[in-house]
This record gives C-alpha cells, structure tokens and sequence, in this order.
C-alpha cells in the first residue's frame, strides 16, 4: 500500500505536468525518483561564505571549487550561503539557521571570527570549521595557513625582478590577518635587496576594502606611476582593480589565494597559492568519515598548504637562476634556518 501511494502521488503530478507543460516537458518529472536511503542519509554540509563574493575573489572562489568537488566525489548535500559581511547580527542569525539543518558548516575570514564564536557553543553537536581565524572551541576546526611564508617567497620574485627596487603591497583592509602577507612579503624583498623601497597601501580600515576595485585600481596606478615595477595584491574582490592598473601600465602584479598566472599571461609574476580547496576537501572527508578533527591547525611550506605558482603562462618570466634561489629560500624555511615573520611594526615607518 506505501509503494502504491508512493506510485500514485508520483503519477498524478507527472500528470499534472503533462496537461500544464505538454509532453515535451513530462520526461524529466517522470525519471525523478523518490529520495532513497542514500540521499537522505548523506551528510548535510553547508558552506557560508563572508559575503556575495563567489565569482569576484579569488579566496571565495576556492571555497566554492572544494564543496563543489566534495560534493561529486562523496554525495554530500550541499548548500550555500552567502554572509552580510556590513551586518553581524544578520550573519549571525543565518550562521545558526545552517546549524539548524547541517551536520557540518564550514565559513572563512576573519570576518567570520565573532560571529561563529557565539554560534558554535550552541549547538555542540554540529562540527564547524573556518579558515583564517584561530578559534580554540571544542567543535570548531581551525584552518589557518602560513601566509606569511608563502608571501617571504613572491617578496623575494619580486625584487629578483624589479628593474628599480621600487616594490608595492595593496592590502584589501588593515588588519592582523592581512599584516601577516604584508610582513612575509617585506621580509622577503629585503632578504633580496635590503635597500628596496616598498610602498605599502591598504584600500580600508573596514571590509569594504574587499569589494572596491576602482579604489585598488587608483592605488595601483599611483604606485605604478611612481616607479613601482611590481606589486602583491591581497584585497578579495578588489585585486581586479589592480589587476587592470597592471595592464594598463604593462607591469607586473603578484596574485594571491589561487592561481591567477592565466588571467594576464606576462602581467602576472606569479601567484601566491594557497591549497584552500584541497582543505576544503579534506575536512568534508574527514566528517564524512567520522574522523573529524577540531581544534586549531597550521599549514605552511613544510605541509605544500602554500607556495608559489610556475606554470606555462608564467615560466617565460622566471629564469632558472631564479627558481634555484627561491627554492633554496624555501628550503631554509622549511628547516627554520629562516625564520618569517608575521607580524608588522606600527606604525609603519
């Protein structure tokens, strides 16, 4: 009798279909099946981003690409949210409707920090995890990266390639996460030439520095026009604006999170990469698995979590002289014969 309502209710609304749609339309209704056993015991997993960034930063993307790839490889299901990055309150209240309905959330910046720190002791059963932000809470995975020693390596490209030793940083917004690209990065020219001079500009003291592209863009241009030869830009959103500065004055520009060596082939240095999506990935496993691990975690050199990109748009740019130096730099890394910072002196001189 179950299989027969189930049967009935199936064929009514295909039938319904068929006289509203028209035949054409009526196979797709016919093929979907009922939700069977796997389907509604997969894990639910959500991913809430800072803001509606997906598509215009590099950061969110990555995200977006790791849930995606988690979802074909494991059967998860997925949703997606986008935060309020200008509205904590109605972050925080869309935070706790995805711990209502997911058994896993995952979200990302600092942004993120406050906000989930309220959240995750509610509901103790739910594990969470975030990237960027160091929270001890004992169902919260913390995924931070050593930006700062990925940053020391394209510090060190850069001043292997400036003509002049005039050297910019673009940061999206002033604070401790974004200092510790600022700090590697300085780090690493001065290691290389200790007499550069480095121009060091943040778009704004608040998020909105992530989403002003024509802010970062004017930036660049004045830097550029100055005699800067090359510039790192972590700004989310705002790098594209840095990015077209770059092609207009047909310099160089270092990306960040990703690979972004393809969107300007000989514009582009290199790329700071970060394996965002391959951790993305690897805690929706673990959950998956039951093998979820909280607490707080690193990933740097040593781990491949953060390097530097050379591929085929890029590798005309970089002569072997060069890759030998940045590979031995990174090896004195790796075996703490260098040390890189990441934090910055304020106020900056």
């Amino acid at each position: 009798m179950k299989n027969f309502s189930i049967f009935s209710k199936y064929f009514f609304l295909a039938f319904g279909f068929l006289l509203i749609c028209g035949c054409e339309a009526i196979q797709d209704v016919i093929l979907t099946e009922p939700l069977n056993e796997t389907d509604t015991t997969s894990l639910h997993v959500t991913m809430m981003y800072p803001s509606d960034c997906v598509g215009s930063a590099a950061y969110c993307d990555a995200f977006h690409i790791g849930v995606r790839a988690a979802e074909e490889e494991l059967g998860i299901t997925l949703t997606e949210v986008n935060g309020n990055e200008n509205d904590p309150v109605a972050t925080q209240m869309l935070l706790r409707e995805a711990a209502q309905n997911s058994e896993l959330v995952l979200t990302a910046g600092y942004q993120m920090g406050d906000v989930l720190a309220r959240v995750a002791p509610e509901f103790p059963d739910v594990q969470f995890a975030i990237f960027d932000v160091v929270l001890d809470i004992p169902n919260v995975a913390s995924v931070n990266y050593k930006s700062n020693e990925g940053s020391f390596l394209v510090g060190a490209i850069a001043a292997l390639k400036s003509e002049i030793g005039k050297i910019g940083y673009i940061g999206g917004v002033d604070v401790p996460l974004l200092r510790e690209f600022e700090a590697g990065y300085v780090a690493g020219i001065q290691t290389i030439n200790p007499d550069a001079e480095i121009s060091v500009e943040y778009i704004s003291g608040d998020v909105t520095g992530f989403g002003q592209p024509d802010r970062a863009r004017e930036l660049a241009l004045a830097q550029y026009e100055s005699g800067v030869d090359v510039i790192y830009v972590a700004a989310g959103g705002s790098g594209q604006g840095v990015l077209e500065a770059a092609q207009e004055q047909q310099k160089f520009i270092i990306w960040v999170d990703s690979n972004g060596n393809h969107l300007a082939p000989g514009i582009v240095l290199t790329s700071m990469t970060k394996e965002i999506s391959a951790s993305v990935q690897r805690i929706i496993r673990e959950a998956a698995e039951d093998n979820f691990m909280a607490g707080i975690q690193y990933f740097g050199l040593e781990d491949g979590e953060v390097s530097y990109a050379v591929d085929e748009h890029n590798q005309s740019l970089l002569s072997d002289d060069i890759i030998m130096t940045i590979e031995s730099l990174k090896a004195k890394i790796i075996t703490g014969e260098i040390v890189v910072p990441n934090t910055v002196s304020l106020p900056r001189e």
